[in-house]
């Protein structure tokens, strides 16, 4: 069996698309069993393969590789809702050249994949999968993490045969009802597995205060960064902080801190670029308060 994943790029798209693959692997054989006994065969049930189709992203390719998820990359863009001279003509190259070629790209690909199904995120990088896969007639399933989706899933909706949610609603104006099926937001189960002790050794902390795990996202956040280095020093009297700058900002951020923050409150203040899996489920065992972006994935987790 082959599945097609898609979504926008950022880890709020390829962390919940991990999470699902990892629970198939784990449940697949032994549905396929199942379903092989009551005369009921899973087509091309003797072989799993994964694939994701997205825009080019340096975090996902490395993420997705790691869990043997084989990525092609297609050119996207993306529909800006402000106002602007600039956002208007990056819209009008967009819809105009960027997104049909990223069509194009993908139905060549998925052509010659000839994928089961495919499963969206959604994203504006999900859009040349999932209009692709309508043209050929594969079976299109997608899953909105949020109370009200974003414009690519209000688009695509349309293609799906059904739409997971991640809240218990029955009705909304954006789905059509028969679609919907409430299923929650899957998240990695071991980002809940960390440990205290650990947490302390990795991030070297001094436990004489308490822990402010700082997080904007698999990229960063600018304006998070920006407001924590008006006021790092005062911050650091009273607590010890763990500190996701994104790997843009990791620079710019760590050389900024190192002016502001002074002799003995250095030891409190811990930066990192991404912080990877087993990190991260360190830091939230070891966090007493968590500052952070309201991306659905966070919340979940």
């Amino acid at each position: 069996m082959k599945i097609l994943f898609t979504g926008g790029g950022t880890g709020g798209h390829i962390f919940p698309i991990i999470a699902i693959v990892r629970e198939i692997r784990r449940v697949f054989p032994l549905i396929a069993k199942q379903l092989q006994e009551a005369e009921r065969p899973v087509r091309n049930s003797e072989k799993l393969e994964f694939y994701y189709m997205g825009p080019k992203d340096e975090i996902s390719s490395i993420l997705l590789s790691q869990e043997e998820i084989k990525v092609k990359r297609v050119l996207t863009g993306k529909i800006r809702r402000y106002l602007g001279f600039l956002a208007i003509l990056q819209n009008f190259i967009d819809v105009l050249f960027k997104i049909p070629i990223g069509i194009i790209q993908a139905l060549f690909y998925i052509f010659f994949l000839a994928p089961d199904l495919i499963f969206s995120k959604g994203g504006y990088g999900s859009i040349p999968a999932v209009i692709s896969g309508r043209l050929l007639a594969v079976p299109i399933f997608l899953h909105e993490s949020d109370i009200a989706p974003g414009v690519a899933n209000r688009l695509l909706s349309r293609f799906s045969l059904e739409i997971f949610v991640s809240f218990p609603v029955q009705k909304t104006e954006f789905f059509s009802p028969k679609k919907m099926i409430s299923v929650g937001n899957p998240i990695r189960k071991e980002v809940l597995e960390g440990s205290k002790e650990t947490a302390k050794k990795t991030f070297k902390l001094t436990g004489e205060k308490p822990i402010i795990l700082i997080l904007g996202g698999s990229q960063g956040a600018q304006r998070i960064n920006d407001i924590l280095l008006q006021v790092l020093p005062q911050i650091l009297l009273n607590f010890e902080i763990i500190h996701q700058t994104g790997l843009k900002n990791f620079k710019e951020v760590k050389a900024e801190a190192e002016i502001v923050i002074t002799g003995e409150l250095k030891k409190y203040y811990h930066p990192f670029p991404f912080l990877e899996e087993t990190k991260l489920s360190q830091a939230y065992q070891a966090a007493d308060l968590v500052v952070a972006r309201a991306g659905s994935g966070t919340i979940f987790e």
